[in-house]
């Protein structure tokens, strides 16, 4: 699973990914894999307990970790130590320059992305599902970026945790369409919208969202080769990893955290 860019660790039974760049950057962070008795959707007690493990794991205090409440939006926002709870609602992404504060985001097929320039010394954690890359979620956080904090684009890695990848992220023709729409400037639609399957009389398409936000991202600056995939599709490794579509009805979600 995988490739050789990331690393699977575990620790106080939490099973976990990191980035081999990432940790030789400097930078505290961790994917969360399946693990018995850890999970992110409760909103109870147990999500609680899991996010306590993940503190300890990386040694920080559990209130050092920024959970903004994701809903699908193209919100981000830069945080520091004042940032209140009430300010991360509609917020699918954060930025920050402060040393000891967490970003979190979660997930169950979306993208995590992570990003990092070690120059300004800024990271961003943002979650990309199908509606947060059609708003060009991404693309937002590198211009903030550039903007609140001087950073350069050249500079920024950009690390893309596991997610539902192209042969698995089947969509009905209204969703490839609005893609096809709003991404048409890019004359590359071909490359990241395929045609699939014939389900119950409907012709259904394949979309890459991966290779959607590359292109975005690729457009303002970064490198390629400051673009790392882990290459890891959640819905081929649902035994692994959290994955709405492979688990169906219950699934979990996992979470990506990362720290200066």
């Amino acid at each position: 699973m995988g490739n050789d860019e990331v690393i699977f660790t575990e620790k106080n039974g939490l099973k976990y990914m990191q980035f081999k760049k990432l940790l030789e950057l400097g930078i505290k962070h961790l994917y969360t894999l399946k693990s018995d008795g850890i999970d992110f959707a409760t909103g109870g007690p147990l999500e609680e307990r899991s996010y306590q493990i993940v503190a300890d794991v990386l040694e920080i205090p559990r209130e050092k970790i920024v959970i903004p409440k994701q809903t699908h939006t193209d919100c981000v926002k830069c945080v520091d130590e004042r940032t209140s709870l009430e300010e991360l609602k509609f917020t699918d992404g954060t930025i920050t320059d402060q040393k000891g504060l967490a970003l979190s985001t979660k997930n169950a097929d979306c993208i995590l992305l992570n990003f990092y320039d070690p120059v300004k010394k800024v990271i961003a954690n943002i979650h990309s599902g199908w509606r947060g890359t059609y708003k060009k979620i991404s693309e937002k956080t590198v211009v903030k970026m550039i903007n609140n904090y001087g950073c350069h684009p050249e500079d920024i890695y950009c690390f893309m945790n596991p997610s539902i990848r192209v042969d698995h992220f089947e969509v009905d023709e209204d969703v490839m369409e609005l893609g096809k729409e709003i991404f048409d400037f890019t004359n590359r639609t071909h490359e990241f919208i395929q045609k699939g399957r014939v389900f119950e009389g409907k012709q259904k398409y394949n979309i890459d969202t991966v290779l959607i936000n590359r292109i975005l991202l690729e457009a303002l600056g970064l490198k390629s080769d400051k673009m790392i995939d882990c290459e890891i599709c959640s819905v081929c490794h649902k035994d692994q990893i959290a994955s709405a579509r492979g688990d169906g009805q219950g699934y979990t979600r996992a979470i990506s955290v990362m720290m200066l």
